[in-house]
């Protein structure tokens, strides 16, 4: 952690300075813009006390001669007339309207880099906010997850924000062609989460750093601390490495606990689209939960829905699908679908594994 502050400082002090750098610009740009208004209504003034032309002529020969467009339908004849348009126009007003062009052209490029480096905020509403990165394949893993989040219906149009330190030049572009953006930052306290609008997210995931790493549950246990203080009402999931810290993620305000599952990121989306599914895909990844197990049986059993409730009736477990004569795997068929094949899939506790004989006693209905 001691080798982890001065790249934190380091952080603030780019941020604050990439922030009071666009304010600084955007202050002058208003200054000169109020300076060039100025002018302009000094010379069509002018323009109409020395030269007698009405206000709509005035005002036409002064943008005519700033934008150096000079159409010629227009001059000053008097030689005050003619001071005043070199004086406020040729010596000034052209080079201002210069300066205000190239500052918020300037302006324009660096609020973009900004945006892309993760140095913007966003305003965000009704949002999904992941919070780190894996340390790991990181962008991999987050293309994944963002790709499973628009894939899914009730999911697809929810922006997502992701907040980590990682990513310094901006997101791959595989990520920002999904509509992700990238806020770049360490979440280590309050202030830094209220700039991803955690208190207007609809979803907050919480990753572990490292998923081999039982010092990821501190940072974890931190960042929901400080969610609990900010009171967010969103739907908060969380990665736990260590499962005695899962009650603590729970106390702390997490309404859903998963293991880093890196390889099957599917889970996090689970978790959001239908809360509670997380638990039974995450069981069957556990040794101790319960598993689909195949048994190769013969399977003449008529219609799906009686097989089904022969297995439940009897406490064999819960049928998942059976494997056709044709080596076709069918998962979940219909109730009224007709059942025949040589192998059944049944998800089974650990502790209560049926016997062979067991099932084929109930496929053939004794």
């Amino acid at each position: 952690m001691i080798r982890l502050h001065p790249f934190l400082r380091r952080l603030r002090r780019q941020e604050w300075y990439s922030l009071q750098t666009a304010r600084d610009k955007k202050r002058n740009i208003i200054r000169l813009f109020a300076i060039l208004i100025c002018l302009v209504s000094i010379h069509v003034v002018g323009m109409m006390l020395v030269e007698g032309q009405s206000l709509r002529d005035a005002i036409w020969f002064t943008m005519t001669t700033i934008t150096t467009v000079g159409y010629g339908d227009q001059s000053p004849t008097t030689v005050w007339g003619q001071a005043i348009t070199i004086t406020l126009m040729y010596l000034v007003g052209i080079s201002l309207l210069a300066q205000i062009v190239g500052e918020w052209i300037e302006f324009r490029i660096d609020r973009k880099e900004r945006m892309l480096k993760g140095m913007w905020r966003w305003d965000m509403n009704d949002h999904l906010v992941i919070i780190n990165s894996p340390d790991r394949d990181g962008d991999r893993y987050l293309q994944t997850l963002v790709q499973q989040v628009r894939s899914s219906p009730s999911l697809a149009d929810c922006p997502v924000q992701i907040f980590s330190p990682d990513f310094p030049n901006g997101l791959p572009d595989s990520l920002q062609s999904m509509g992700a953006v990238h806020h770049h930052g360490v979440p280590e306290g309050s202030d830094s989460l209220s700039e991803v609008d955690v208190e207007t997210a609809r979803f907050i995931l919480i990753l572990a750093v490292n998923a081999d790493d039982f010092r990821s549950d501190s940072l974890t246990l931190d960042v929901l601390g400080q969610l609990k203080a900010l009171a967010v009402t969103g739907y908060i999931i969380t990665e736990c490495v260590q499962d005695e810290n899962r009650s603590r993620f729970r106390e702390l305000g997490a309404d859903a606990v998963i293991r880093p599952v890196r390889a099957y990121p599917e889970l996090m989306v689970r978790a959001m689209a239908a809360p509670g599914s997380e638990e039974i895909l995450e069981n069957l990844f556990s040794h101790e939960g319960v598993h689909p197990r195949r048994y190769n049986v013969t399977v003449e059993a008529g219609q799906w829905s009686d097989l089904a409730v022969r297995f439940l009736s009897h406490g064999l477990g819960t049928p998942l699908g059976f494997v056709s004569h044709a080596d076709e795997v069918v998962t979940n068929p219909r109730g009224d679908a007709p059942v025949s094949g040589k192998a059944i899939f049944l998800i089974v506790n650990h502790d209560a594994i049926p016997a062979l004989s067991e099932v084929e006693d109930c496929v053939s209905g004794s």
